[in-house]
């Protein structure tokens, strides 16, 4: 496992020793969460955006129109 500095502010780090916190385990998991929320965030950009002239309150009548034939 790779070993990193990282550096807060002396009270944020006398803080958090005082409430027993794995601040180790915090890095990783605001790490991990900060790449996930970068990897959606390209998916997202790399959709290609397709319009259409269809209505909201068209796209519902027919959805609603469909559950009813299909009895839910």
């Amino acid at each position: 496992m790779a070993r990193l500095n990282v550096y807060v502010p002396d009270d944020l780090a006398e803080r958090a020793r005082a409430r027993g916190l794995n601040v180790s385990a915090l890095t990783q998991a605001a790490i991990s969460a900060e790449l996930e929320n970068s990897a959606t965030d390209e998916w997202l950009a790399g959709l290609v955006d397709k319009t259409t002239d269809a209505r909201h309150e068209d796209v519902l009548d027919a959805i609603d129109s469909a559950r009813n034939e299909l009895g839910q």
